[in-house]
């Protein structure tokens, strides 16, 4: 290989390594761009409500939430079959709330003023627990 076409060679390769190093930042630069985006969606984005229970497959989701005292809660029933949220240790209900029966879509809301630790059930499922912790 002649000294002229290394020289060719060499000032080629040197112009493909820059422009891999500006091509490189430029792609880092719009991938943090859009990292710094979502992160800003997701900060103005409103918190998961605390006060919703969903009754659905058989079970009441989520598991098991907390709320300030004087929070209202709704239970909605997603499934086909009839529930309740009735408070207390299955099958035991203890006063501080009951929804009655809830058919499919209907919703039903309790107010719990006071502060503890609330474990629920359904009547008709006794299987069906989850809990309410008040703060």
């Amino acid at each position: 290989m002649s000294a002229r076409l290394r020289k060719r060679l060499d000032r080629v390769v040197a112009l493909l390594g820059a422009a891999l190093i500006i091509v490189g930042g430029v792609v880092f630069l719009a991938q943090a761009g859009q990292s710094s985006d979502a992160a800003a969606q997701q900060a103005t984005a409103p918190p998961e409500p605390l006060d919703q229970v969903s009754i659905r497959d058989f079970l009441f989701k989520p598991p098991a939430i907390t709320v300030p005292a004087g929070t209202t809660i709704t239970f909605t029933n997603e499934d086909a079959a009839p529930h309740t949220a009735t408070s207390g240790a299955s099958p035991t209900a203890d006063g501080v709330f009951d929804t009655g029966i809830l058919k499919q879509g209907q919703g039903k809301s309790v107010k719990l003023a006071e502060a503890g630790t609330f474990a629920y059930y359904c009547e008709l499922h006794p299987f069906m627990k989850a809990t309410v912790i008040v703060t």
